[in-house]
């Protein structure tokens, strides 16, 4: 999916099913059209297989006209039973042409990660006929690669595909045991746009083996952290953006404990609203990536190749100024902070800043049919100015919307989305002391614009 393009869970296959799939249809496509005159005897058995391989093409410049006749309405009859119009990718298959094939997919906690992918595996077995068998793995580090196979064993060869975390499908790859998908992305890339997935998360699918890059993951998703502000409160409150962790800080206090979505109520109101927090099941693992994104914003200032866990000459861990920098800020702001994704707290307004991954905003902002945020201004059916229709708002039990973020001027204020904070300060490697970012201490670093500095199409300004 392209909207889905930052990942740390890639799919991967091994192109089992593919196989059988391709090898179904080059039987019927190798049949020469210099053959011989066909028996009628021999057009039958030809006419039998066609059907028993359920392909939707008859040969025409084989087939004598009673017979053709005959292929022709059962061509008919087929067409009718797939629907592959829905859009642009389903248009570019053959009506059929999987009918009768089942790959097996092992898949990862499904309704929360990939919930998208049962209904697009539903769409294509309209269109195909082709069955895509869902699984779920219990681990998805080890379970991917017991069925793949190792260096130390072979696998159980059980799975056709596989949703898996990159960093664990190295040896798979130098192993030869991972479908190398280049042909497959080269053929219908006007419909994925390969290109446009973020780049850094792109390479991680790739593999450098025998002086090629081989690509044998497609990422499904990306698990960095992205802040989204309530820009309606902002504007209320005359506040700027928050760029820094320390604006963070600031604001999530002042909006803390507060009306955030005029229902009259404050007690469960939030500052700031984060996944993961303790309670999110195998996610928990997530919380120390916090403190590090935090702690790496002082440490990591020349760019991800530079490392701040470890010192380069003694390998020591670099626990000083910054790390404890970053763990006051998340002992400032865990007490200010509720979820944000896997509870209705966001969707109902209760939340003025968000943190969370990109997975988890496009459940709250895009996903849900109902008890999701307004996302689009949309109008009434009937084109009438009389009661705007938000779009799918969570309502209470008499259907009256329970949170309509606007602005003074009455327009729909979908939450605006944040490059990740920053600091003012970073370590110096000499000293280990905290000092102002300049240009020498900071070359990666960005001026702080004001707002009235923004483009002039940026809601925030």
């Amino acid at each position: 999916s392209r909207d889905s393009q930052l990942t740390r869970h890639p799919i991967t296959s091994t192109g089992r099913s593919q196989i059988r799939a391709t090898s179904k249809t080059t039987r019927i496509h190798l049949i020469k059209t210099s053959a011989p005159p066909i028996t009628e005897t021999r057009a039958a058995m030809s006419l039998a297989r066609l059907l028993a391989e359920e392909t939707q093409t008859c040969p025409s410049s084989l087939l004598p006209s009673e017979v053709l006749a005959t292929c022709r309405e059962w061509e008919a009859t087929e067409s009718t039973k797939y629907d592959c119009t829905r859009d642009d990718y389903l248009k570019s298959f053959a009506p059929g042409k999987h009918a009768g094939v089942t790959a097996n997919y092992l898949s990862f906690n499904t309704a929360q990660a990939t919930p998208h992918f049962v209904e697009r595996a539903r769409l294509l077995t309209e269109c195909t006929g082709g069955t895509i068998n869902f699984a779920a793995a219990q681990d998805i580090a080890e379970d991917p690669i017991l069925d793949i196979g190792s260096a130390a064993a072979t696998g159980a060869e059980l799975h056709d595909a596989y949703l898996m975390i990159y960093s664990f499908t190295s040896e798979a790859s130098s192993l030869g045991l991972l479908e190398t998908l280049n042909d497959r992305i080269r053929s219908s890339n006007h419909l994925l746009q390969y290109e446009d997935i973020f780049p850094k998360v792109r390479s991680m699918g790739e593999y450098r083996k025998g002086g090629k890059t081989n690509i044998d993951l497609l990422m499904a998703d990306g698990d960095f952290f992205v802040p989204v502000v309530r820009i309606d409160l902002l504007e209320r409150d005359g506040l700027p953006l928050p760029h820094t962790w320390d604006d963070l800080v600031e604001l999530a206090r002042h909006f803390n404990g507060t009306d955030l979505n005029d229902d009259g109520e404050s007690d469960d109101d939030w500052g700031f609203c984060v996944y993961p927090r303790t309670g999110s099941g195998f996610n928990d693992a997530w919380i120390p990536e916090l403190m590090y994104s935090t702690w790496a914003t002082t440490d990591q200032t020349k760019g991800i190749q530079e490392g701040f866990y470890f010192d380069d000459e003694t390998f020591e861990p670099r626990i000083g100024a910054g790390f404890e920098r970053a763990m006051n800020t998340w002992k400032d702001l865990w007490p200010l902070s509720a979820d944000g994704c896997i509870t209705s707290t966001f969707v109902e307004g209760r939340c003025a800043i968000g943190l969370a991954p990109p997975g988890c905003w496009k459940g709250t902002f895009v996903n849900s049919e109902e008890g999701g945020v307004a996302w689009r201004n949309r109008t009434n059916p009937d084109g009438s100015d009389v009661e705007v229709d938000w779009g799918p708002v969570m309502r209470d039990e008499n259907g009256k919307p329970l949170w309509r973020p606007t602005m003074k001027d009455g327009t729909y204020a979908e939450p605006y989305r944040l490059r990740p904070f920053g600091s003012l300060e970073v370590v110096d490697r000499r000293t280990g002391a905290l000092v102002k970012c300049s240009p020498a201490t900071c070359p990666k670093g960005e001026k702080i614009k004001a707002s009235s500095e923004l483009p002039e199409d940026d809601r925030a300004r």
